[in-house]
């Protein structure tokens, strides 16, 4: 048994498989869309990783070469005269009386950030301006 299509028939047929093309067509570069979108979220979030660890790496060798620098007695006396800070000196000790909070703050933490040889130091604040601060260089 044969049998033909009609004209209508195969306009159908026709219409149905474009209608099929194109929806796989339209499916397929959604798809593709999605993946793309996917892809470019997980290189944003490696590349945000890739940036911490860059300047986590950064702040390390920041910190190494500031321990390789370290802030000599010689030195720290010319932070102090350039701060108009008053002090006694016998050998390696300098003693500095009638300091602000804010200056003994600013002279710790100037110590801290530039490393200096230090052995000892003394804070002592009884009020503002009477803050003594004793600081012993190693020789």
């Amino acid at each position: 048994m044969n049998y033909k299509l009609s004209n209508r028939e195969l306009m159908l047929i026709k219409l149905l498989a474009a209608i099929g093309l194109i929806s796989i067509f339209i499916y397929g570069t959604s798809y593709l869309a999605s993946e793309i979108n996917k892809s470019k979220e997980y290189l944003f979030i490696e590349v945000n990783k890739f940036n911490e660890k860059k300047q986590t790496l950064s702040q390390i060798k920041a910190q190494e070469t500031n321990k390789k620098i370290i802030l000599s007695l010689e030195d720290f006396l010319i932070q102090l005269t350039d701060m108009s800070i008053q002090y006694e000196q016998n050998d390696n000790e300098i003693v500095i009386k009638g300091l602000s909070s804010l200056d003994a703050l600013q002279i710790i933490t100037d110590i801290e950030t530039n490393n200096a040889d230090v052995k000892s130091f003394i804070l002592n604040a009884e009020e503002p301006p009477n803050i003594i601060l004793s600081i012993n260089f190693n020789g």
